[in-house]
């Protein structure tokens, strides 16, 4: 006997066929435990139950114009659930008759997954690409701890005559599962960019020589640093939990219903529950990301990369992943604890440095210094000890002008001599 489903209201009717998702929600959480429990019944696990029953849900929502009553969208949801439960017997058909003249093992009896964890499946998959909803079935199987690896391992071992037949099918499970779950964070991304490319983005912004801390409607902290901004979807985080840093920021990133997703540059960083910082200033091609406690994950173009507690990546401007030296990392990160670090860079550099942290316009009129390289670390409460630290590490004074800092040779002609003379050597 069917199982008894929570009465659909007139409202919740009018508001589901009008495309609220906060309608498909209230639909999926008083019915989602119903249904699974009847389709259990028949599958006798209740992890293919929940992703045969989060499957109609979704299948459900793009249906949703077709019934005219309350009653006729009980009816669909019914039956679609009815043809997945059916769809998941001729699966497993399928891959026993593949395994011929094994002897299976009674079904494995799993927790179910939260309910909450499900909804937050859905979600995903509505604001995906979108897809056919076979494929979007495949994608919720793929994500389940329990796909079709899994329902294999159940499968008693096989003789060596069937060992490869077997052995086969597991491979395959697994090709198929990674670029499914790829590809379906790779559209999740892309349509959070374009959230975060729209008019109603909302940003937030530190000028020059300015950092600060806010913390955002799901408790994700962030902190600022100078010149930069990070760029929120318009309704953060029901829409999307994603931002957007052009500049350098840290985040401490709770978990929740779904990971953070952070771009920078041509680089996506997932997290959840994770200390990590990024950087991509407009002058600079590479994205730059240290994980400072937890784990996150890194995706360019090509393949993801997970990083754990005090590792760093980078990713270029062809959205490639690769080591991030010490000395960058250095640099890039060290204002996370309040200091300013350069690593045998040129002075112009250098300079374009010191007017972005410290707000200090400083000009070198003699360009024969400019290229001369520079080590030094200053903490970024003291301008004064910025200078300090410049002068000694590249022989050379700043003063004022007029109203203007101007940087100058120590020993003025002492670059151009020691150039002159390199060139004499040369020769």
């Amino acid at each position: 006997m069917p199982v008894a489903l929570a009465p659909i209201t007139p409202e919740l009717f009018a508001d589901f066929r009008g495309g609220k998702e906060s309608a498909l929600e209230q639909l999926f959480r008083s019915n989602f435990d119903a249904l699974t429990k009847e389709a259990v019944g028949t599958l006798e696990d209740v992890a293919a139950a929940q992703k045969v029953v989060a499957s109609a849900f979704l299948e459900l929502w793009d249906r949703r114009a077709k019934p005219q009553s309350a009653a006729q969208l009980e009816d669909l949801l019914r039956q679609i659930v009815g043809s997945g439960i059916a769809h998941e017997q001729r699966r497993r058909a399928t891959v026993h008759r593949m395994a011929e003249g094994q002897a299976a093992t009674a079904p494995h009896h799993h927790d179910p997954e939260p309910t909450d964890k499900v909804w937050a499946l859905v979600v995903a998959e509505l604001h995906a690409e979108k897809t056919d909803p076979k494929v979007r079935a495949q994608r919720l199987a793929e994500r389940s701890r329990h796909g079709a690896a899994t329902h294999m391992a159940h499968v008693a071992k096989p003789s060596s005559s069937r060992f490869v037949l077997v052995a086969v099918v597991v491979v395959l499970a697994v090709l198929v599962a990674v670029p499914l779950w790829y590809l379906n964070r790779g559209a999740a991304a892309t349509k959070a960019e374009q959230a975060l490319n729209r008019n109603d983005a909302r940003p937030m912004l530190s000028a020059a020589g300015q950092r600060g801390k806010v913390t955002l409607e799901d408790s994700t902290t962030v902190f600022m640093g100078a010149n930069s901004v990070v760029k929120l979807t318009s309704h953060f985080p029901q829409d999307f939990r994603a931002l957007q840093v052009t500049g350098t920021a840290s985040f401490n990133a709770p978990v929740g219903t779904t990971p953070l997703l952070v771009q920078v540059g041509k680089a996506w960083v997932t997290a959840a529950g994770t200390e990590f910082v990024v950087r991509h200033f407009d002058d600079d091609p590479t994205a730059m990301i240290k994980v400072i406690k937890g784990s996150a994950s890194v995706m360019g173009t090509g393949l993801e990369r997970t990083l754990g507690d005090g590792a760093t990546a980078q990713v270029d401007s062809a959205g490639m992943i690769s080591d991030l030296p010490a000395d960058r990392a250095s640099e890039a990160f060290s204002w996370v604890d309040g200091n300013f670090v350069i690593q045998n860079q040129p002075l112009k550099d250098v300079l374009v440095a010191l007017k972005r942290w410290y707000k200090l316009d400083i000009t070198a009129k003699d360009t024969s210094i400019v290229h001369r390289n520079i080590t030094m670390t200053a903490s970024l409460e003291s301008s004064k000890a910025a200078i300090t630290a410049l002068e000694q590490s590249g022989g050379v004074t700043i003063g004022y002008e007029g109203q203007k800092l101007v940087v100058k040779d120590t020993v003025p002609g002492a670059a151009k001599k020691s150039a002159a003379a390199k060139k004499k050597a040369k020769k």
